[in-house]
């Protein structure tokens, strides 16, 4: 087996552990049996747990992002944004603990002062976003993409915390619209 092989596979045990488990519970001796690697192999791909959970947190936001601009192409402005606020409730309806990784894994970063090297995905979405409400006609479209985000990162944080059951997602959908303008 190639090491890009090798690598995908401990990606793949790594996003399974981090999604069954918290972060700070997940170890890297884990990972290695579910990936089937012995520790010191798998510390020959990744330096520690924080860049391997950073690398599977960051794949799954691209991979979302890159999705998200596929749904996008031949929809019209506002067709466009019903479909980026679909996509965004359903990452975070979809897997209620991916939003509590996303949460530990940027507070490690903030504690390895390494809270810069999300930099890049945050200008890929804040840009995406921007384009989509440039697109559907929406005033000021940079600092409504900065409060878009806030939003459903705060509805995310109640979706986690209340296990569900604390609004209905149609309906919230409908209010993200409504406070975006259209």
């Amino acid at each position: 087996m190639g090491s890009g092989e090798t690598r995908e596979r401990i990606l793949k045990a790594a996003l399974e552990l981090f999604s069954e488990k918290s972060y700070h519970e997940v170890s890297m001796g884990e990972i290695a049996k579910k990936a089937g690697l012995s520790k010191g192999g798998l510390f020959h791909y990744f330096p520690s747990k924080y860049d391997l959970a950073r690398e599977v947190l960051f794949r799954l936001l691209d991979g979302w992002i890159d999705e998200l601009e596929e749904r996008l192409e031949g929809l019209s402005g506002r067709e466009m944004l019903k479909a980026l606020v679909d996509a965004a409730f359903e990452l975070v309806t979809s897997n209620p603990k991916l939003s509590r990784f996303f949460l530990e894994l940027y507070e490690e970063s903030l504690k390895r002062e390494r809270g810069s090297e999300w930099d890049e995905f945050y200008g890929r979405y804040i840009g995406v976003t921007s384009q989509v409400l440039r697109s559907a006609g929406i005033s000021e479209p940079e600092k409504r993409a900065i409060l878009l985000g806030a939003i459903v990162d705060g509805l995310a944080l109640h979706h986690l915390l209340s296990g569900g059951r604390l609004f209905d997602v149609e309906d919230m959908k409908r209010e993200v619209l409504r406070i975006m303008g259209v």
